[in-house]
């Protein structure tokens, strides 16, 4: 899965689906899930995947799939306990298979954003006894506990988030943060390097109740473009579904690229 998606990104650059972070970060944040899910891979004749699926417990079927073997897509979809499944909303041919298979309901809406990174950008002032800093291996209690406030409610625990930190292509010194004066973490964005393409991946983006509408959010991203760039990455991807979310990314420079659509049958 991983190596399709590094594959996708040389392939399709800002259109590519999936960043090989989303599927470290899909797989691992939560513990003892696989039971739930089913995954399927399409090989060549040989090691290389050029295809997967993966039906999560919501019956959400999402999948990966090379531009030289759509013709799997009936394939992909024939899935019967799939309740939604995904596309680009502006790819007539993936819409028509999924029709085809009763994916008729469009829902959500997942926008894929990105920019260049030529020159590592200096991110703005922090108020008075903030500062911007990487998590060690001993912030993990409050590097969880600022996610779960975040994302309340989350499954997110110590123990999974700790898979996620031993889960490749993980990088501690790209686990960004905005640290408060009395120690709590505030902000966040965990950047996941794709150091074959030169592309980073914000997954995920975070910032405590308390602490939003103060710049805080736009601030740790342009901490984690300036660290991106500073370990050679040229680029950055985002994804976001909320106005607001949107809204920020925009406001540091992404610029959308795509928009995948869930459609339920």
């Amino acid at each position: 899965m991983r190596q399709l998606a590094v594959e996708q990104r040389r392939l399709l650059g800002p259109r590519a689906p999936w960043h090989v972070g989303d599927v470290g970060w899909g797989l691992r944040q939560h513990e003892n899930r696989e039971p739930e899910w089913t995954f399927r891979l399409w090989r060549d004749g040989g090691d290389r995947v050029v295809a997967w699926s993966w039906l999560q417990e919501r019956s959400l079927l999402e999948y990966d799939l090379h531009p030289e073997h759509r013709h799997l897509l009936d394939e992909i979809l024939d899935e019967p306990d799939a309740k939604e499944a995904v596309a680009f909303e502006d790819d007539d041919e993936a819409r028509t298979a999924l029709a085809r298979h009763g994916f008729t309901k469009p829902g959500r809406a997942h926008h894929l954003n990105d920019r260049e990174v030529p020159d590592a950008p200096t991110p703005p002032p922090l108020p008075n006894g903030f500062r911007y800093r990487t998590v060690d291996p001993e912030d993990l209690a409050e590097r969880v506990a600022i996610h779960r406030d975040v994302w309340n409610p989350s499954r997110v625990t110590e123990s999974s988030y700790r898979n996620v930190m031993a889960e490749w292509p993980y990088r501690a010194s790209l686990d960004c943060v905005v640290e408060g004066p009395d120690g709590r973490f505030v902000s966040y964005v965990l950047v996941w390097p794709d150091d074959e393409n030169g592309v980073g991946l914000f997954e995920p983006v975070g910032t405590r109740p308390e602490f939003r509408r103060r710049g805080l959010g736009a601030a740790v991203c342009m901490f984690g473009l300036q660290r991106l760039h500073e370990e050679g990455m040229r680029r950055a991807v985002v994804g976001c579904q909320t106005e607001p979310a949107c809204a920020l990314y925009q406001s540091i420079g992404f610029r959308r690229s795509g928009t995948i659509t869930s459609y339920a049958r």
